[in-house]
């Protein structure tokens, strides 16, 4: 079977991943190892990282794959140019378009030069951006056949892809192109409420649980399902042209809900509400997309993907609501999967449907033996323990208070730590959110904390869930635990949850487990290992680092701990 790299770049979260005999060897973003967030250019550090993963030259690669058809974004500019010339800053914007299809275009080249050994017969392939996001959920979810919902915020020209995908490959049943785009929608109220567009959108995911839906109708007339399968933004109400940097709202929007937020203003009632609205228009048109879907398809399972799948509280929806039996949110959702999926989209046309093997869960980044974490911790000459009973002890000083950071095995692929890179706290204590936010990760109060709990257990706090191992849907707490883990519990009662079994990641289960035995809570809050404004550590050093420049209190490097003295 092939050897196949797949490619994302030129946009927005560059990533490479690798697939074996029809096995992913790797997948990682490029900005885990540039260390800057959402990194854009070509993925050089996650390539060399993946062929190293599989002990593999540039001579081995039968296949290379990209995540979009370059020919089609440029023609689509220029087709659309004249909407970009009538707003300021139009031509700019539209020379910096066209730039980059043609990178796009040069990727063969660019990747011949970078690798160099690279065989005569190498092929190179350009996938659809839509179909990308399809064959990345399909890969990772396991199943034979499902229907797809894809949407984000702008492939070559499409915005959402709904179809079925089986054996015979994907059917298309619908598509919505450009500017009728969920993702940008969002992003242009990320903008309004003076949060940055294309990497803040999560934050007014959090916001909206603050607020109530009083601008509702307003931003149902902005965004909403056509009936048939499609979105439909009002563009009188949200200019979305210019994309995610240029997107805006219209002077009836204003009118009615008020002047943009500027950055660092206190946030208002009003912002809540309005953050409140558009969260609810955007589920309520992905729930029309689902449920047409689930009618035209007769499929009992849907898999979600694009920018716009990483938003919980809609996925959480569509599990309870859209008539699906089961519902599978591909974890990296956003762009960085697209490398998955077009290696998979490649290997598939190669091979055929039954040549892939789902991975078996997300770790699927870069990881450091024993001895190269121990030169680290010596080199940065830090006294560390290696206590015998890790698990345990680590289970205690978070029972105790303390902050403690993990540090273990090989990296998650995607946004959400999934206990590889992460900070742990006691969900119990009423303050822990606030004392996390402000002097660890350095962010706004009312982000909210998820919460990571044995699987077995979930259903006793988590109304409703059973397996959610990748923290991509939210649930209700159970009523009777909201005041036992108060940190974890968002204001409206939810938690986006993530379920632990421990042959996914011994280390991080036994911990879950000592805490649960010492507390009778098997429940953790878990955060990403980084601060705001940084992407999660990926070295033991990256680790060190963000461990000495926090309030983190431990350091666990397994088998190693690192303990910070008092006072």
């Amino acid at each position: 079977m092939p050897v196949v790299l797949g490619l994302n770049c030129y946009k927005h979260d560059s990533s490479a991943a690798l697939l074996v005999d029809g096995r992913v060897a790797a997948a990682a973003e490029e900005e885990r190892f540039a260390r800057v967030k959402h990194y854009s250019g070509y993925p050089r550090m996650a390539i060399e990282f993946a062929l190293r993963q599989a002990g593999l030259s540039a001579s081995d690669i039968d296949h290379v794959a990209y995540y979009m058809l370059p020919g089609l974004v440029f023609r689509e500019n220029l087709a659309y140019s004249r909407h970009y010339l009538l707003r300021p800053g139009g031509l700019r914007f539209l020379a910096g378009q066209l730039a980059g299809a043609a990178k796009m275009r040069r990727i063969p080249q660019t990747v011949r030069q970078h690798l160099g050994g690279l065989r005569e017969d190498t092929g190179f392939h350009f996938v659809e951006h839509h179909r990308a996001h399809v064959w990345a959920a399909m890969i990772c979810s396991g199943w034979d056949s499902a229907a797809v919902l894809t949407m984000d915020g702008v492939g070559e020209r499409d915005t959402s892809l709904l179809g079925e995908v089986g054996p015979d490959g994907l059917n298309v049943l619908s598509r919505s192109r450009f500017p009728n785009s969920p993702g940008i929608f969002y992003s242009a109220v990320t903008a309004y409420l003076g949060f940055r567009p294309d990497n803040d959108e999560y934050k007014v995911m959090g916001l909206s649980s603050y607020g109530s839906p009083r601008y509702l109708d307003l931003f149902r007339r902005m965004l909403h399902h056509d009936g048939e399968g499609g979105i439909v933004v009002d563009t009188s109400l949200a200019d979305i042209h210019m994309g995610v940097w240029g997107a805006s709202m219209g002077t009836e929007v204003i009118r009615e809900a008020g002047p943009p937020r500027r950055k660092g203003e206190e946030i208002e009632q009003r912002h809540m509400d309005i953050a409140c609205s558009a969260q609810r228009a955007l589920e309520e048109a992905g729930l029309g997309l689902a449920r047409w879907l689930r009618q035209r398809t007769g499929s009992d399972r849907l898999l979600v993907s694009g920018g716009v799948g990483l938003n919980c509280v809609m996925n959480g929806l569509l599990e309870r609501e859209s008539g699906f039996g089961q519902v599978y949110p591909l974890p990296p959702s956003h762009d960085a999967g697209t490398s998955l999926g077009a290696a998979a989209a490649i290997q598939r046309r190669m091979e055929g449907r039954a040549s892939l093997r789902t991975p078996p869960n997300m770790y699927l980044g870069s990881g450091y033996s024993e001895d190269e974490i121990r030169e680290a911790l010596e080199t940065a000459k830090i006294p560390f323990g290696q206590p015998e009973g890790l698990p345990r002890d680590v289970a205690g000083m978070v029972a105790d208070g303390l902050i403690v950071a993990v540090y273990s095995g090989r990296m998650e692929f995607g946004p959400r730590a999934l206990g590889a890179r992460s900070i742990l706290a006691d969900p119990r204590r009423e303050d822990m959110k606030d004392i996390v936010n402000r002097y660890v990760k350095h962010r706004e109060e009312f982000r909210p904390f998820a919460p990571v709990v044995l699987r077995e257990r979930a259903g006793e706090f988590f109304a409703g869930c059973t397996d959610s191992p990748y923290m991509i849907k939210t649930y209700p707490v159970v009523e009777s635990k909201r005041e036992v883990i108060p940190s974890v519990t968002h204001v409206d009662g939810t938690a986006r949850v993530q379920t632990i079994r421990r042959e996914d990641n011994p280390f991080y289960y036994d911990v879950v487990a000592e805490f649960g035995k010492l507390t009778g809570v098997p429940v953790l809050m878990n955060t990403s290992f980084n601060v705001r404004g940084e992407p999660i550590v990926e070295s033991p050093l990256d680790a060190i680092r963000c461990f000495f420049g926090t309030g983190i209190d431990a350091l666990a490097m397994p088998p190693f701990l690192v303990v910070k003295p008092k006072g």
